[in-house]
Order: structure tokens, then sequence, then C-alpha cells
């Protein structure tokens, strides 16, 4: 195979202008006080020198800026927010050391438009910063991008040049062919010219420096990191000659890549060792081998010199600190993040790693994770799979004893290469769970795959015979609801830069995309899809978050069309969004919304723990107001943090009755560390971050994720598809065990007869009576679950674990089917049971489901 020269012009270009900024932020001044700016921007020089006379006249520079500027704090008056100086680009930052308060620069001439600064002598009252904003202030500086070491886009810039056949991405074995042979074609091309330039003194040394970084990102991309190494210490030696501007940068390369390589080389990507967690467990732990973590400490210090307000170096050098046993006490004074940073304020116990007991050993790049009973046995299996075009799904059959095997092969599902996403849903009611995989997210559209569940421990491909296979997208998002109420799951996908897809089932195995028609065929960078009936109709809706750009809510019409109402119902942010879902977080009986915030900043992320302003959006916590419009309350339940997580799902870890949350943090890059999120809801009045008590701040890349009670004890425990997006940050799958509380719970699995055979959408309340041990009988409260509400980014059982509290009585359960709007009520249901409830049904099953033994 071979690639046109075009290869080198695609990496180099990214690349040139990621070191451009890099040097300009180098140069900036360290200006550290902190004050209150305020900017205008005008299209050109003239209008923005009328506008500098009117204000050195007197005129109100917030009306002015309203009515002039470009920028997108024009809304706010001009208040571009309280920053260092230092904090923004040389120019910008020069302009301000300058000006008192009261004070106006000169004009500007900046890359979108022509600027006049101002230090207001008070701020203004501002409201949270939307897309656009944070958007201007990533461009001046303010927030700080993470580095990006790791090169996913080198290497999809050489798949994209890649020649290819006629039908290449409804083939899933050729799509793998295509990446490995591009990736090599591109180092050696590379190679070749860097020993041209090598014997041309006249070539320019941005020209080498960029093909040398090039290529040790390509090396980066598939674990090679000793040859990354060796190309980013070569183009520092070029910069400390030839370009002194770029020497921090490429310190801080080497300080991430060697640090990288320092964990592969200990084990820390296979192993489940207390070292991948923070805080560490036990502060005198170390990697066995800790040369290249004194490395990588050496050149974070190097960095640090230059740049001692980078909160992601800072951040990172205490991680390579405890690598070697040296955290907290070894840490610089100056460059110290303390434990008291990540203390919990609760604890529901430590939860604990038995992935490798369990028999649980998938080695993976990011990509899905899905818990549930795939062959009707009682027992709840585990599919998780990997978004490296070269990885099979992992099936790992549940034996029944505490372990499992991984049976893809005889599954029939070997041959299913990729999937940055998986969605589970009997969607031809024959009562087995099917699965779909989605593809290409982030990169480039590679076929979906529905893979019908033959009821005997195989699946088939059916994408091509269903309708599903005519049009390839590039997606990670998409769920299954009955639109219309006629028993039979329907698709929504939500797609990359293209139309969202609704696939209506026909029932009988095929589906007709019928977005256009329904009105759902919106075409952005979409992240996720949800469905709930959140006006409680009776008919299901959906919600699509976007990435960079406005939020969707489809509120359904009951004829198979929908309006979108996402503006007037108040969901439409985060802007920068990723996983979303609807649950009952209050337990009020009506859906509320979760939608993450994401956005490429480690900094951002350090500042929330050290208790500082964000520059970017927080997650949006939307409460239901039973009238069609929601609340934001992400403030008052304590949410307002800046997360960045690319995984996230819910569920109940310590049986309150109240669903808990999980996020898995990162982004592609090697410098992307950060610990996941265990965050317990308290009664539905706060989320409480509980983290380091319950031991899952893991630092890895964090993605798909599922919350299931695998040992049939009645204790929900999280299964993590840990792993970032390419193949040199690999991970092994995560299995946490919980460690077990003494409140009650009740676990009800429900079967369609009229509606759909899997009852997503049924809802179930159980309406229980705490016992305080006096005679006063203490008021009747309900618990809220709905069939299928699940994260964006894993699955849930189908089957619904109900924890209820402690002391608790159950003294009813109703069941809601909106199919056929009929009720079914039960009364007086024993605690710590599993139940089967069947559609018309007068009476329920109890279930033979006996405790498993964890482990060999």
């Amino acid at each position: 195979m071979t690639s046109s020269p075009s290869i080198l012009r695609r990496i180099g270009t990214p690349l040139l202008l990621i070191f451009g900024a890099t040097l300009a932020h180098a140069q900036s001044l360290d200006h550290s006080r902190p004050v209150d700016i305020g900017i205008i921007v005008t299209p050109t020089a003239q209008q923005a020198q009328a506008v500098l006379t009117k204000l050195r006249a007197g005129w109100d520079f917030a009306v002015l800026a309203k009515e002039n500027s470009l920028d997108p704090s024009a809304n706010s008056g001009g208040y571009f927010g309280r920053l260092s100086p230092s904090q923004l680009q040389t120019q910008l930052s020069d302009a301000l050391a300058a000006l008192h308060p009261g004070d106006f620069s000169p004009v500007l001439e900046t890359k979108s438009g022509f600027a006049i600064l101002t230090v207001f002598k008070s701020a203004p009252p501002q409201k949270d910063p939307d897309g656009r904003q944070i958007q201007s202030m990533a461009h001046a500086g303010v927030v700080r991008y993470g580095i990006d070491v790791g090169g996913m886009m080198e290497a999809d810039a050489v798949f994209t040049d890649a020649p290819k056949p006629d039908g290449w991405n409804k083939d899933l074995h050729q799509v793998c062919e295509i990446r490995k042979h591009s990736l090599t074609d591109a180092e050696e091309r590379i190679q070749q010219k860097l020993t041209a330039e090598q014997a041309q003194p006249n070539v320019a040394p941005l020209e080498q420096l960029r093909d040398h970084l090039a290529l040790g990102q390509l090396f980066s991309y598939q674990g090679n990191m000793k040859a990354g190494i060796d190309q980013y210490e070569q183009a520092l030696e070029m910069a400390k000659v030839q370009v002194p501007d770029g020497i921090a940068y490429f310190e801080e390369v080497l300080a991430v890549s060697y640090f990288h390589w320092s964990e592969m080389e200990n084990g820390a990507y296979r192993g489940s060792a207390d070292l991948d967690l923070f805080p560490p467990t036990d502060p005198t732990s170390h990697f066995q081998n800790q040369e290249h973590s004194q490395r990588a400490i050496e050149h974070f210090l190097k960095y640090l010199e230059t740049k001692p307000d980078d909160l992601q170096a800072r951040w990172l050098i205490n991680l390579a600190y405890a690598s070697i046993g040296k955290y907290p006490a070894g840490v610089p004074p100056t460059l110290l993040i303390p434990p008291s940073a990540f203390q919990s304020k609760q604890d529901i116990g430590r939860f604990k790693d038995i992935a490798p007991d369990l028999g649980v050993n998938a080695f993976l790049s990011a990509g899905g994770a899905i818990v549930d009973d795939f062959e009707n046995n009682g027992l709840l299996d585990i599919v998780v799979s990997s978004s490296d075009v070269c990885d099979p799904l992992h099936y790992f059959h549940n034996n029944g004893d505490g372990t499992f095997t991984d049976l893809a092969a005889q599954a029939g599902l070997a041959d299913q290469l990729g999937g940055l996403n998986i969605i589970e849903g009997d969607y031809n009611n024959d009562g087995c769970m099917d699965l779909l995989v989605l593809r290409g997210g982030w990169q480039f559209g590679v076929r979906k795959s529905l893979l019908r569940n033959n009821c005997n421990g195989t699946f088939t491909d059916v994408t091509q015979q269903s309708g599903l296979a005519d049009v390839v997208t590039p997606t990670q998002s998409a769920v299954w609801a009955d639109i219309d109420n006629d028993g039979y799951l329907d698709l929504f996908v939500a797609n990359e830069r293209a139309p969202a897809q609704l696939f209506h089932n026909r029932g009988d195995g095929t589906f007709e995309d019928i977005a256009h028609a329904a009105g759902v065929d919106k075409a952005a960078f979409s992240k996720a899809v949800a469905a709930a009936d959140y006006d409680n109709d009776g008919f299901v809706d959906f919600y699509v978050s976007n990435f960079n750009s406005p939020n969707f809510l489809y509120r359904n019409n009951h004829n198979r069309t929908f309006t979108e109402i996402a503006k007037q119902a108040g969901v439409q942010e985060p802007v920068f969004s990723f996983a979303a879902w609807f649950f009952d977080y209050d337990n009020d009986g009506w859906p509320d919304l979760y939608v993450d915030a994401y956005f490429n900043s480690v900094d951002e992320v350090m500042r929330s723990y050290l208790h500082m302003p964000p520059h970017t959006e927080t997650p949006k916590l939307y409460r239901n107001l039973h009238n069609g419009t929601f609340q934001d309350v992400t403030a008052m339940v304590g949410l307002d943090r800046i997360f960045a997580p690319m995984g996230a799902n819910f569920g109940d870890l310590d049986n309150d009755g109240f669903l808990d949350i999980y996020l898995g943090m990162g982004n592609p890059s090697l410098g992307s560390m950060t610990p996941h999120e265990l965050l317990r809801n308290d009664a539905g009045k706060q989320f409480v971050d509980i983290t380091a008590s319950s031991g899952t701040g893991d630092l890895h890349k964090g993605h798909g994720i599922a919350f299931a009670d695998l040992f049939r004890n009645g204790q929900t425990d999280i299964v993590a598809q840990i792993a970032g997006a390419i193949p040199s940050d690999k991970h092994t799958v995560r299995v946490y065990q919980n460690p077990g509380n003494g409140n009650n719970w009740i676990n009800v699995r429900l079967i369609g007869v009229k509606s759909n055979r899997s009852a997503v959408g049924a809802k179930i309340e159980v309406k229980v009576q705490n016992n305080d041990g006096t005679e006063k009988p203490r008021p009747v409260r309900s618990i809220w679950r709905t069939v299928g509400e699940t994260s964006s980014f894993g699955g849930n059982p189908l089957e619904l674990h109900i924890g209820i509290g402690p002391a608790a009585r159950i003294v009813g359960v109703d069941i809601y089917w909106p199919a056929t709007n009929t009720r079914q009520h039960f009364d007086q249901l024993d605690n710590n049971q599993f139940i089967e409830i069947k559609e018309f049904a007068t009476s329920f099953t109890k279930l033979d489901r006996k405790p498993i033994p964890i482990g060999r």
C-alpha cells in the first residue's frame, strides 16, 4: 500500500499550529496579579479607533461593547473575566501590564479583529460562560487545552489519506488493514524525509522539528515510547540551538512521554495495583523501576521553571512523585497539590478491583461496556468493545461460580472488530437480548453492527438484512425506545456531522429510517442520545447532546413526529456536551436530566480541586418541574465542578433508594490523567464526592461503565472499561466489588406481552415505609425507576435493582405500562428478593437467585 505526499502535509499542518501556539504562549510575561478584564473587538481598525475615542470621552464601556463588539463577551458588557494577564497571549498580556483600573489600551490587532482592553475597577455580575465565550477564552490563552501527546490526530490523518477501495467502511477487516498499513507507510516516509533533510543544511529548523515531532507522535500512538522519546529528544536539542522559544514545549512532551513509559514498564496498564488510584492508599508504595519516572520529574521541573502556573504540569509532577513513593512529602512545596484537595466527606466502604480474580482480563482501547443476562439463565454476562479497529468484541460468559470465560469466538463475535460503544435491546421480541455496535465516533464513518441473539449462546450479524447498513456514519450514540407504543423497539442514532437517524421497527426484523419525516434529522456533532417520557404523557421523548452547539430535546407528538423544544424547556446546555441520561434523582416520579460537560483541559479540572473559579462549563443537572420545563439545579446539588469525563453512568451503590454517579475521566492525550469520580446521591439533596474513601479514583481513562449486581447478593458492583483512545493507552477492564451495606433492596425483572418484550419504557413505583422502632407509623415514600434508562455510554441490565434503605418494608409495587396504558399493583412484597412480573399478570414470580461466590 502506498500513500500520497499529502500525508506529511496533513500531519504537519496541525502540528505546526500547535507548536506555533505553544511558542507564543511560552513567550508570555509573568504578570500574576489577577484583574477584571474587559474587551471590545471590532472588525476594522477605524471602528476600533472610533470606539476608543468615545471611551476616552467618557462613554460607558459596557454599552459600547454591546453595540460594537464581535467578542462573545459583548452580551456581558465586554467583561472577559477575572484573570492574571499572564494567562493571556503575549500581545494582550503586554498591553494589560501597563493599565491601571479604568485605563484603556491602544487599538491592538488580533486574529479575531481589532481589540481594546480595559481593567475594570469592579467586576459586573456575570453568569457562567457559554460555548462561544469558552472558545474565545481558549483562543486568548485563558482556558488551557491539555498538551497533546499520543498521536491520535496524526494517525487519523494518515488513515484518512491512505488509498481505499470502494466499500471499505463496510468491511471491518479491511478497515483494520488500512489502519496498520497507513501507519507503517507514514513512518517510513517521514524517516526518509528526515534523512534527506539532514543532508540539506538549508532546511528550515521548524520543518525538521515538525517532522521529528510527527514521527515521535506516530511511535507514541503505537506504544513504542522509546522510539518516540528519541524523536522528541532530537527535536529538543534542535530547539535549544535554533528555536529557543520551543524548549519548554518539548520539555513538557518529554515529561509526559517518560511518565507514560514508566507506567507501561511497571505494569500499570495491565495490572490493578493501588498505584493506579488517587489518592494512593499507601504513600510509601512505588514503582519497582523508577528510572523513567525520575526522568519525567526532571523534565517537568525544567518546564515548570518557565511555566509555574501550568496546573496540568503541576498535577502530573505530583503523580510522578507518587510513582516513586515521594508524594506528598517529596514534592517541592511550591508544586504540591495536597491530598486534602481529594478528601471524601462521606464513606460507604472501600471498593476493590477483582477483575483478575474473575477472569475478566480483556486489554483494550476505549470502548463500551454492557452487563445483562444474554443467556436467560439468571446470570449476568459482560460484553466490552474497543475503539481500536483491529480489536474484537469480548463476551464474558458468567460461569455461575464467581468466574467468567471469554466466549466471543464461540458466540460468533470474534469478527466484530472495533466499536466505541455498544447498547443492548431485544429488538425482535424473542426474549433474548441483542447487541448493537457503534463505530467511528470522533474519527471516520465505519458501519454499525446489529447482532441478533440466537437464544443459544451465539449471535448473527443481521445489519444488512435489517436495513441498518445502507448509510455509514461516524457515531457512538444510539438508544432503543418504542416511539409509537406498537410493542417493538425503534432505534434513534445520533451521528457526528451527519443527520440523525430514527429507525422505525417494522416488526419483521427490518427497520425504516423515518428521521426526516419525524423531524429529528438535525445534523450536529452529537455525543449522546437518551430516551424518557419526560412529560409523563405516555410517549417516549429524546434528548441529544452535542459538542460545540446547543443540545436538542425532541417532544413526542404521538404520531411518529417530534418537536424540538430544548430552548423552551431550558436544557440546551452545556454547549460542549458528552454523556447524558434521564433518571429520577430525587424520586418524585418525573425523569430528570443529567448532561456531562466536556472540554479538553486538565488545567480546568485541577482548578475545581483547588477551589478556583472555572473558565469552562460544568455538567448540568436539570430537575423536572412537571410542566414541560426543567430547573438547573447543578450548583444546588454540588455538581458545579469541572470533571471532563468520557464515560459515565449511574446506579444505587448503597441501596438507599437514590441513584449515584460514577464518572470516568480523560481525553486521548497521554497527559490527560485525572481521578475518576464517584458521587453519592445524598437523599436527592446533593451529590457528595466519595472517590477517595471508596478507592475508585482510577487515574487512567474511563469509557463504558455499567452498574450491576454481578454476584446476586443484593449489592451493585461497577464494571468499568478503563482505556484511552489510542493503542498506547490500552488498559484491562476493571470490576469494582461493592463492599456491602445493611440496607434492603428488591430486584424486578419485567416482561412485556403486548408491550415490547424487554419492557423498555415501563415504570416501577416501589412504595416503602420505614420502621424507626416506635409505634408511630412513618410516612410512605416512593422510589421510581424506568426500564431502559441508562447512560449513553454504558449499559446497565434491563432488570432493575432497587435499593429501599435501612429498616424499610415494601408496602406496594406498581407497574405502569405506557404502550397499553395499564397498571399492575402488588401488595406487601418481601425485601431482598428477585421477582419477575409479566404484563397483565395478577401475580408475580419469585426467582431463584442464590448468591455467587466471588472469584476463584
